[in-house]
């Protein structure tokens, strides 16, 4: 199971913001209070960091904020709600399911695609409900598998979800989005294309099964043939015939594409040129063309937004800002 583990972890983890050097935004800023909370859900209990502005005497618009996949921790994902919040957005970023603080049945490691769906707009709710939001205004914020997840919640609850921000959220299917991830990280270490393409031939495989529930002896045997005639290649399908912990089998095909178009809310897409976790390119062909998307395609910037000296690109935050001033009243 070790492979299969250590390529999720590298599929969808996230660098931590601590480790950037982040552009600094001081114009026109709130000052904010930061308090924690605990939400009750049909899972169990949540733990969140709630930032609200200081000083506004009217209901504000809110955003919850979504982290990625896997579980790098909740502060890597406090910088952004900490930015809506300074904007006049009262911001709520939590803890995962089973993870940190948050005292649940099911770990997200045991939550498809619409159970996560499901569990953020309880959240969602919760924030909506709070009396000095504006219920009108409540959008949804998400890095990565959380972009997914965002735009998800609009497509399910488009009556609901006021405002979607999506970044280097994949919009082709989770397997789909996992070969071209799996692809891109051979290549980048100067694995020959033959072997990378028969790597990726063996996922391709191994992930059609694991939809359907059910992995052969066959296909454990090439992948093992493989592994042995590719020391090199240490990505590779596990090499048991149980079902992996992630993904799930109904999260396999999970995927945004040709859902777009029932999305009735303005949505922020910010992508990195240089991606090689998500294919910004492709994601960018799949977008309706609607005058309430704007995409962003960030030269030089990778999965997280940062350029090759380690810096967060200088218009990532400053985007959001225009974006949201754009259409809220702040």
């Amino acid at each position: 199971m070790k492979y299969i583990l250590i390529a999720f972890v590298f599929l969808t983890s996230c660098v931590s913001n601590a480790s950037k050097q982040l552009p600094t935004i001081t114009t026109n800023e709130y000052e904010i209070t930061r308090d924690s909370v605990r939400i009750e859900t049909s899972n169990g209990t949540i733990f969140g960091i709630l930032f609200r502005p200081v000083g506004i005497d009217k209901k504000m618009p809110a955003v919850l904020c979504l982290q990625g996949g896997g579980n790098v921790g909740l502060s890597n994902y406090l910088y952004e709600a900490e930015f809506f919040a300074k904007q006049g957005v009262v911001a709520l970023v939590c803890d995962k399911s089973g993870s940190g603080l948050s005292k649940t049945k099911k770990s997200w490691r045991a939550q498809s695609f619409v159970d996560k769906t499901n569990e953020y707009y309880e959240l969602f709710t919760w924030l909506s409900n709070k009396e000095y939001v504006n219920s009108n205004k409540v959008g949804v914020h998400g890095m990565s598998e959380g972009g997914r997840l965002a735009l998800n919640m609009a497509i399910e609850f488009p009556e609901d979800i006021a405002f979607v921000n999506a970044v280097s959220g994949p919009i082709e299917s989770y397997k789909k989005n996992h070969l071209y991830a799996i692809k891109h990280n051979f290549l980048s270490r100067n694995i020959d294309s033959v072997t990378v393409n028969e790597a990726v031939r063996l996922w391709d495989i191994y992930l059609e099964e694991v939809s359907l529930g059910n992995i052969t002896s066959e296909t454990i045997k090439k992948v093992n043939a493989f592994r042995k005639l590719h020391p090199e290649i240490n990505y590779l399908p596990s090499n048991s015939t149980r079902l992996p912990q992630r993904p799930l089998s109904q999260d396999v095909h999970f995927t945004q594409e040709g859902k777009l178009d029932g999305i009735t809310c303005p949505v922020l897409f910010q992508y990195g040129e240089l991606d090689i976790l998500v294919d910004p390119k492709k994601s960018i062909t799949l977008i309706p063309d609607k005058p309430i998307f704007e995409i962003k395609n960030y030269k030089v910037t990778d999965h997280s937004m940062t350029l090759k000296n380690g810096d967060v690109h200088p218009n990532f935050i400053l985007d959001k800002k225009t974006w949201i001033h754009g259409f809220l009243e702040l």
